[in-house]
């Protein structure tokens, strides 16, 4: 099985495995598309936030009331990933002015 039900602990997730760990079984079709952004991660970050973003789309699609299992927590967790990007972006570009 790809995927497991979600645990509650969404910080300090950084790899393949654990990232993948989290998703809940009913979204178990997104696990590609997250084991495809942990790859790209350190060779091109843009790319990987793209997937991040086209897995929270997909799970958006597949769950819009967030009704299943852990579906909620691991949406929140995603956006966290996604916004933890772009602040960290936004600070490296004020430290370059």
């Amino acid at each position: 099985n790809l995927s497991r039900a979600i645990t509650m602990r969404t910080e300090g997730f950084s790899g393949e495995e654990e990232e993948s760990e989290l998703v809940p079984s009913s979204l178990a079709p997104i696990v590609p598309i997250l084991r495809a952004a942990n790859a790209i991660e350190d060779e091109n970050p843009r790319v990987a936030y793209l997937c991040r973003f086209t897995a929270f789309e997909k799970v958006h699609k597949m769950d819009p009331n967030s009704s299943g299992r852990g579906v909620r927590q691991f949406k929140t967790y995603l956006l966290h990933r996604l916004e933890k990007v772009c602040i960290t972006k936004l600070l490296a570009a004020k430290a370059e002015d």
